[in-house]
């Protein structure tokens, strides 16, 4: 449908329009919040903004021209350039879209999108033209309508359950992606039909794109992850974790760099998904974000604050330092002289770190594997000298630790790299230590050093450089006795650095191995319920699982180190929770059971922490909370309750069959059957739970036709173990008790009556069971139809007879 409207065209000089420049950034005022930002496919110095002021304005920097388009009558939610540049669609919660001339600069068209039910016009979400330039999508309420262009007539339209709030062409033409929030669906646009549909890692999907290729596909939403696809067949080949909900997707010209909108700006490596630099700029959350034609430039907006950034991003994507290399700083107050020769003792300091750790390597089989550092042309190592903001005094009378802000702020990025900072005080860092280290994720990590020749000469200093950056690889403290000495420390012992535990956990370490992919499957950690051993010790089991394979597990305890700085004045009565390697094994494949038993726990240690490193570099860990004072000593407790009872033998048959780690497998054979229930009857005696110490509040008991059938299974399996055969006899004890010698109606309970009551009976022989309720007065109140029953005990709230109290009419 078509409808007249006035259409406004504003030209005017930029040199005219509010704009301003913060270092290489053009900050664009739209004057209105901004909901799409797009760039032109032909043009590297034109983009269009559009938004909350029902304008579409198109800034052309290079002629220094601002275009704006005025007519819709409401918000203007999405734009498109035409392959060649010069149409422009917009659509609007007007319920129109509008087509443009950009070289004529005037409107060529205004059009509804109609839902499929006839109904009244709907506001138009996305807009998208076909690679061919000869059909345009439009998005809306439950549809996506597909425009022939060379009359402006619907060719097709395309349905879904939800609103459409997504819609984009694949640059080879053979794809179109629609979007409703919580579903993908992939169209052929030549036979309309569905090829795929795709759910998104978030809740909320909020955007999709291809790369120029045409063999990715990406989404992201409010979860942070940002999801890669390959075209050929859909499969997921990598996440990307922001950490923030991803409004805006784009790919760079050339497909290597896929840029997200969040918090800020995110640029990705496509190949190996890791991050290759950030921008800040904005003041607000970006909504958008689109590459020049060239992918020299970025254009962002804020959601709400009403200017479009355009920025040279080439320093950002071509400056940065290569992958997983730990990069150092000298850190300098402003009222402090450099040490001359400081460049020289902190390479002359990297260097040694390096060579202590290829030596450590190789004596554990790894070869001289170790990590790298960065260096220049000549391959001297730099050293970036930052002179801080404060005096020596402030910094030692203040939080010495605030410097990684001003570090930050020079443009280090300690989530990317591993940082070892000089600092060159006068005091050492809180009265207590000349460094401190520890590692931020996978990716990045800091070292804290004071320079002072007191703190880095000799073996000490050597001792303390290996020992610090070591936390920075993810190291921890590691106090078991009987390991190696650090080579090359003299008579410092430090098996943190140098034990096998330690050698397996750097092999498979990001830093000290090239070309890693940052591309990572989620871990699972499941910890079983702890066990007492007649040691005396814990027997604690985790359930690791990750489709990247498995490396190394380590058993970490925490012990709590109360006002451990203490006597700082800036940080007083901080405790310290120190983690200490309790034990580490060595895993494979993609899934396992790894168990540890240890007596290093007491009541004081109610926190147990489980470390994993995949065979990929990546690692995670897991707090897992226990209570040393009533574990259970018994594996046939299979429900951690403490004794080993009827609710067990149930618990193991409603398992039977499930194969891989199960809880219920007491043999651990791998599969949970007749044998593991056996087992359990078998050490009922363990806790003094004799068949008939089962009452009327287990929550589920069984019947005497199924420990019939358990026990000819028994019998046919016909082991000879003694713990076996114990467990058939328990199992003939427990059949009996469960076989009454009469039939009888037993005291209901709870007794007196309560709104409701269960009535347990017992039979002798089978028979159709009813149970009559009668007044005092001799009335009949009620009767309990409960049909045929077999011969058993009907005790337990799962199975005695239940009455709500009310007779049978409703009444109470």
């Amino acid at each position: 449908m078509r409808f007249t409207r006035v259409f406004v065209m504003i030209v005017a000089l930029l040199s005219l329009v509010s704009f301003a420049f913060a270092e290489d950034v053009i900050t664009l005022n739209h004057g209105g919040a901004i909901q799409t930002v797009v760039a032109s496919p032909v043009d590297n110095s034109v983009f269009v903004s559009a938004g909350g002021d029902h304008t579409v304005k198109l800034w052309n920097l290079g002629e220094k021209v601002l275009t704006t388009f005025s007519g819709h009558a409401g918000k203007v939610n999405a734009v498109a350039f035409s392959p060649d540049g010069e149409t422009l669609a917009s659509g609007s919660d007007d319920k129109t879209f509008k087509l443009w001339s950009i070289p004529e600069q005037q409107h060529i068209a205004t059009l509804e999108h109609i839902p499929s039910d006839g109904g009244s016009a709907s506001i138009v979400t996305s807009v998208a033209f076909s690679p061919d330039g000869d059909s345009l999508a439009t998005a809306g309420y439950q549809t996506v309508k597909l425009w022939d262009l060379s009359d402006n007539t619907v060719s097709h339209t395309f349905e879904h359950d939800n609103w459409v709030n997504g819609v984009v062409f694949s640059p080879n033409g053979k794809f179109l992606a629609t979007l409703d929030g919580e579903q993908i669906k992939i169209w052929n646009p030549e036979t309309k039909e569905v090829i795929a549909q795709l759910e998104g890692d978030s809740e909320w999907i909020g955007a999709i794109a291809f790369s120029p290729s045409s063999q990715t596909f990406v989404d992201a939403g409010a979860d942070g992850i940002v999801t890669l696809r390959t075209v050929s067949d859909w499969s997921v080949y990598g996440r990307i974790r922001v950490y923030a909900s991803v409004s805006d997707l784009a790919f760079s010209p050339d497909g290597k760099i896929l840029a997200s909108a969040a918090q800020g700006v995110d640029f990705w490596s496509v190949e190996y998904g890791d991050k290759i630099a950030s921008l800040t700029d904005h003041d607000d959350w970006v909504q958008e974000v689109a590459f020049s034609s060239d992918g020299t430039t970025l254009a962002s907006s804020g959601r709400n604050e009403g200017t479009l950034h355009i920025q040279n991003i080439e320093t950002h994507l071509g400056s940065q330092p290569p992958r997983d290399v730990v990069r150092l700083i000298y850190f300098l107050p402003s009222d402090r002289t450099a040490q001359p020769d400081i460049d020289t003792k902190i390479e002359t300091w990297i260097k040694g770190v390096q060579k202590f750790y290829a030596g450590m390597m190789e004596q554990h089989g790894y070869g001289r594997k170790t990590f790298t550092f960065e260096t220049d042309a000549n391959g001297k190592a730099v050293v970036h000298h930052i002179t801080g903001q404060f005096t020596d005094e402030h910094y030692n009378n203040n939080d010495k630790w605030k410097v990684w802000d001003e570090i930050g702020e020079a443009g280090f990025d300690t989530s990317k790299h591993i940082y070892a900072a000089f600092m060159d005080f006068s005091e050492i860092l809180d009265g207590l230590h000349c460094g401190t280290g520890g590692n931020w994720g996978n990716y990045g990590g800091v070292v804290n050093l004071i320079a002072s020749s007191e703190c880095l000469d000799g073996d000490f200093g050597l001792w303390l450089a290996v020992h610090e950056i070591g936390h920075a690889f993810g190291l921890r403290h590691d106090y078991r006795n009987g390991l190696y000495l650090a080579e090359g420390l003299g008579e410092e012992e430090d098996p943190m650095v140098s034990s096998a535990c330690a050698a397996k956990w750097l092999d498979a370490h990001r830093y000290f191995n090239s070309g890693i992919s940052f591309y990572n499957e989620p871990t699972t950690i499941e910890m079983w319920p702890p066990r007492a051993v007649d040691s005396g010790g814990i027997r604690l089991r985790f359930t690791i699982t990750d489709a990247d394979d498995l490396h190394q597990a380590q058993l970490l305890s925490t012990n709590l180190q109360e006002d451990y700085f203490a006597g700082r004045e800036y940080i007083e009565e901080q405790d310290y929770l120190d983690q200490n390697i309790v034990d580490c094994q060595s895993l494979s494949g993609s899934s396992t059971t790894v168990e540890f038993i240890t007596t290093q726990f007491t009541v004081d240690n109610d926190t147990v922490v489980l470390r994993f490193m995949g065979g990929n570099g990546y690692f995670t860990e897991r707090r897992f909370s226990i209570d040393t004072t009533s574990l259970s000593q018994y594996l046939e407790d299979v429900n951690g309750d403490g004794i080993v009872n009827i609710q067990d033998l149930v618990l193991v048959a409603a398992n039977f069959g499930q194969t891989d780690q199960n809880i219920a497998d007491v043999n651990e054979d791998g599969v949970v059957n007749i044998q593991d229930l056996v087992l359990i009857a078998g050490a009922f005696d363990k806790s003094a739970a004799a068949p008939s110490a089962w009452h009327r509040e287990l929550k589920v008991t069984p019947t005497q036709a199924e420990v019939e059938q358990w026990l000819r299974e028994a019998q046919q399996v016909n082991l000879t173990d003694p713990a076996f055969q114990r467990g058939i006899l328990m199992l003939e004890q427990l059949l009996v008790s469960l076989t009454p010698q009469e039939t009888a109606l037993l005291p209901n309970y709870p007794n007196p009556f309560n709104p409701e009551t269960w009535i347990p009976y017992q039979l002798a022989e089978p028979g159709e069971v009813s149970i009559s309720i009668y007044s005092i007065g001799g009335h009949l109140v009620r009767t309990l139809e409960l049909g045929h029953q077999p011969v058993g005990i009907y005790e337990s709230r799962s199975r005695a007879a239940y009455w709500d109290g009310r007779n049978v009419v409703g009444e109470s």
